[in-house]
């Protein structure tokens, strides 16, 4: 089974939006919603100052908050990595959005859904590769199998020994000399998730199972009245 991940080679980005703007094309985004976000950083003092961007987007964690957290199960993770929504099940609470430790998450106020990067999983289905790769001009994107060692992406990131965001499926190659601390951080899991898990969650299946319950002991109650009322 493949897992899938993505390289960003930010020694070849050159900040053009190409990735951004494809990504809102392919999946008819709003103009604020953007799944691929390019952002712009300066290092050094005046007058010897530098600067470069990041791209971010959802980091396909290997353990996910957002799946954890939604009530719903719209949004799950796939035996190859990619964790999707699925927007017919999505009730737009935004549960998820606050559990993402990448802010990688939008809501759709006109769909009342969240969405988020998908890696393309219809394109890769057919073989094809995500919008964003297939745009990018710069060919600063590499997408593929994380399983199969012969694959470009796996080439490419022994080859370029690629820094991974650990707890995802996400890799940069930084410009060198560059504080890593511009980069997304590893993976940790927010302390509003456990709290979910562990309290709102389980209290939340006992009020609603009350609230069943009681709905089932009126129809009862109502059905006996009747039938002594009849007699």
């Amino acid at each position: 089974m493949a897992r899938f991940g993505m390289l960003v080679d930010l020694t070849r980005c050159i900040g053009c939006y190409g990735c951004t703007v494809a990504c809102q094309a392919r999946w008819d985004l709003l103009p604020q919603v953007q799944f691929t976000k390019v952002h712009r950083y300066e290092v050094g003092t005046f007058p010897r100052v530098k600067g470069g961007v990041v791209t971010t987007q959802c980091m396909h964690c290997d353990d996910p908050p957002c799946a954890r957290v939604c009530p719903t199960g719209a949004t799950r993770k796939r035996a190859d990595g990619i964790v999707v929504v699925d927007e017919q099940e999505c009730i737009g609470c935004r549960y998820c959005q606050s559990a993402c430790p990448y802010d990688a998450r939008s809501f759709n106020p006109e769909r009342n859904i969240v969405q988020k990067c998908y890696f393309c999983y219809d394109f890769v289905e057919q073989g094809e590769k995500p919008a964003c790769v297939d745009t990018c001009m710069a060919g600063a994107r590499i997408f593929g199998d994380l399983e199969d060692k012969g694959s470009e992406l796996s080439r490419a990131i022994t080859a370029k020994k690629a820094v991974q965001i650990k707890g995802t499926s996400i890799f940069y190659v930084p410009p060198r000399n560059l504080d890593t601390s511009v980069l997304p951080a590893d993976f940790q899991e927010p302390g509003a998730v456990r709290i979910w898990q562990d309290i709102v969650h389980p209290a939340g299946k006992t009020v609603m199972g009350l609230a069943a319950g009681a709905v089932v002991a009126g129809l009862v109650v109502n059905t006996v009245n009747k039938s002594n009322n009849h007699k």
